[in-house]
């Protein structure tokens, strides 16, 4: 695995639900395979958030990307607990904010039917693709995805435009010494990682502390933290469930365990 942080590789975990795991689960999965699971439903702010959605693919994306985040979910969950099947129309999905304690907005929750427990879980789409990773109790953990083959990351157009306002000065010399197929994908895993960064934290990238810087001495507070960990996932890389990430396609999970006891 592509680990471009302090984070330990050690497994997804005992199976167990167990808080003390070093890496979450994580799962990626086509957006279009939400559509062999036709029952499940949207809860009402979800179909109402939907509503704000441009009709068409924008709408369908982030409905399907809803849908097929209850379905990785129960299929991480199941995995880990295989004599206990939990439907994925059974998952109760929420939101926390821990900064304000609103329920509106922040970082998603998800629980069990029956088991009375809590997982954190944040995921993101890109080009097609859903990628979502779980961890138990009070983790805090964002994840994000990217195409390197978004004209964005590009090292002349609109990658200049998007180096010029995300990254910071630290930031640009590093990237300034790479030749261009190197810049754009340190661009594409930085962005993905600014953005898990901005997601564990519970602000998002519209947060009052802005875009996260990712190295340098002004780098995010949540990096400089002991307890954080970083997993970087690559081209090919298989998930939790055997799934590989596609060759364009490059994301970051970031992940802040709680304390102990």
């Amino acid at each position: 695995m592509d680990n471009r942080g302090s984070g330990d590789n050690h497994g997804n975990g005992d199976g167990a639900g167990n808080t003390a795991v070093a890496q979450p689960w994580w799962a990626v999965a086509a957006l279009e395979s939400a559509a062999r699971y036709p029952g499940i439903r949207l809860d009402p702010a979800e179909s109402e958030r939907a509503v704000a959605y441009a009709h068409g693919r924008p709408r369908d994306d982030f409905v399907a990307g809803r849908m097929l985040a209850r379905v990785l979910a129960a299929e991480l969950l199941n995995r880990a607990w295989p004599g206990e099947p939990t439907g994925p129309g059974a998952l109760d999905l929420a939101q926390h904010c821990p900064h304000c304690g609103a329920d509106g907005h922040g970082t998603p929750l998800l629980r069990v039917p029956g088991r009375g427990q809590t997982f954190r879980l944040s995921y993101a789409r890109a080009s097609g693709w859903l990628l979502l990773a779980l961890a138990p109790g009070n983790t805090r953990i964002g994840a994000d995805l990217a195409d390197l083959s978004d004209p964005a990351f590009a090292s002349t157009g609109g990658g200049r435009l998007l180096e010029d306002y995300a990254y910071g000065p630290a930031e640009r010399k590093v990237l300034a010494r790479l030749d261009p197929d190197s810049r754009l994908r340190r661009q594409a895993e930085w962005w993905t990682l600014k953005e898990a960064v901005a997601k564990a934290d519970g602000e998002g990238l519209a947060g009052a502390g802005g875009i996260p810087v990712v190295i340098g001495r002004k780098r995010h507070a949540l990096l400089a933290m002991p307890k954080t960990r970083m997993l970087g996932i690559g081209p090919g890389e298989r998930d939790s469930l055997g799934t590989a990430l596609p060759a364009r396609l490059v994301g970051s999970i970031v992940w802040v365990p709680p304390p102990a006891g």
